[in-house]
C-alpha cells in the first residue's frame, strides 16, 4: 500500500492518516500490538523514521502505547464520565467506573500570577490531586485557596472519593461557580508523569474561579484533563 508522494501533505502524516484509519474501523483492538517498524515502513514504501514519527503522534495523541522491550499496542479504548461545570461527576458513562480524586500535595505558597490575579492575595494554600478513573489517572487539578487553614488541617478536611468537593469546607465559607475557561495545551514534564501521556501530548485544561456569598474568589483550579478519556457536560 504505497502513499501519494505527488500531495503536499508530508508522508509520515499519510501514514499516520492510514494507521489512524485502521484503528478506527477495528484492524486491531485495543492491546494487540502493531506490526513491526520495518513490516509498516514495507507496507507503505517508506523508512522506518517516516513511520517512526507517524507512531510517535499517534502516541501522543493517545492511540497507541509503548511498552519498553515489548513494541507499540493499541490503547485501550476510553472510560468516559461527565462532570459538570464544578468538575463533580454526574454520570458514569460506562456505568462501573471507580473515580477517586487523591490528594498528592497540600501546602502554603506563594500562589502562581494567575491565581494572585484572580484571588488578590499574594500567598495561600495550593492543593495539587489526581484523579483517577477504575485506576488510570485522567486529571491533574492545582486549587489555590485563599485561606489562612494549615496544611495539615486542610488534608485532613478533604479526605474522601472526591476531594475538590470539600475546598468550601477548607476555606470556612460556602462557594458558588463562578468563571469557567477551556483551552487546549501541551503536557508538561509533571502533567505527562501523572497521566501517562508523552510529554507535549495534547490536554484539555479547564481553569475557573469559586466565590463566597459576597462574590469574592476564594478559589482558583487549573485542571489538566485528558481529553482521550473525559468529557465535560455542561447543565
Amino acid at each position: 500500500m504505497t502513499l501519494d508522494r505527488s500531495r503536499a501533505t508530508p508522508l509520515h502524516v499519510q501514514v499516520e492518516e492510514r494507521l489512524l484509519a485502521d484503528l478506527d474501523d477495528g484492524a486491531w483492538a485495543p492491546g494487540d500490538r502493531l506490526p513491526a517498524e520495518p513490516d509498516l515502513a514495507a507496507r507503505f514504501g517508506v523508512n522506518r523514521l517516516t513511520v517512526r514519527e507517524a507512531i510517535a503522534s499517534l502516541r501522543r495523541a493517545g492511540r497507541l502505547v509503548a511498552r519498553q522491550g515489548a513494541g507499540t499496542f493499541v490503547a485501550a479504548a476510553p472510560l468516559r464520565i461527565d462532570l459538570d461545570a464544578s468538575g463533580a461527576p454526574i454520570g458514569r458513562g460506562d456505568g462501573t467506573a471507580d473515580l477517586r480524586e487523591e490528594v498528592l500535595a497540600v501546602g502554603r505558597a506563594r500562589l502562581s500570577a494567575a491565581a494572585r490575579h484572580e484571588l488578590g492575595v499574594d500567598d495561600g494554600l495550593e492543593v495539587e490531586t489526581l484523579t483517577r478513573i477504575a485506576g488510570a489517572p485522567v486529571m491533574r487539578s492545582v486549587y489555590s485557596l485563599a485561606t489562612t487553614r494549615e496544611p495539615d488541617d486542610a488534608r485532613r478536611l478533604l479526605e474522601g472519593p472526591w476531594a475538590s468537593a470539600r475546598l468550601g469546607e477548607v476555606v470556612g465559607v460556602p462557594l458558588r461557580t463562578g468563571w469557567r475557561a477551556f483551552d487546549a495545551v501541551a503536557a508538561t514534564r509533571r502533567e505527562a508523569e501523572l497521566l501517562d501521556v508523552e510529554p507535549g501530548a495534547p490536554l484539555l485544561r479547564r481553569s475557573g474561579v469559586n466565590l463566597d456569598a459576597a462574590g469574592a474568589a476564594r478559589t482558583f483550579h487549573a485542571r489538566s484533563y485528558r481529553s482521550d478519556r473525559l468529557r465535560i457536560v455542561l447543565r
